[in-house]
């Protein structure tokens, strides 16, 4: 399955100059644990998650600091393109639970998160079960 077909979008964003009491009534309006942080080109530049508004508030900061104090660089991608096990493997590789994806020109269009990838290989599973059941065990 295409990457494309089962990301979450829109993709919500920010920039690096909002403040966490922003971000967070932004992840709050949206039901969403991330942000994806852009420039003003609209690319890339890193992504705030809940945890590192939580992060930064437990080590000091307030509601005024703004996103670039907390976010994450150098974020991991994928194009809308990649499979679904190609997201899968990079979130591995990396050690990371959300992964933006880009298109051609490297803006974002979308989100997989972890638990996504979850949902995904859990329904896959019920319906091989399904189909399993459905030839019936092997006569002994």
């Amino acid at each position: 399955m295409r990457l494309r077909d089962f990301m979450q979008s829109p993709v919500f964003h920010c920039s690096s100059a909002t403040t966490l009491a922003a971000a967070a009534r932004e992840m709050e309006a949206h039901n969403v644990g991330s942000l994806i942080v852009t420039d003003t080109d609209g690319d890339i530049v890193g992504i705030a998650t809940d945890r590192d508004l939580a992060m930064g508030l437990a080590h000091g900061l307030d509601g005024t600091a703004v996103v670039e104090e907390v976010m994450s660089r150098n974020v991991v991608t994928v194009p809308d393109h990649a499979s679904l096990d190609a997201a899968a493997a990079a979130m591995d590789s990396r050690g990371v639970r959300r992964l933006p994806v880009a298109d051609s020109t490297g803006h974002p269009i979308g989100i997989i998160c972890l638990d996504d990838l979850y949902r995904y290989l859990t329904q896959e599973a019920i319906t091989l079960a399904g189909a399993v059941r459905a030839q019936g065990l092997p006569q002994s």
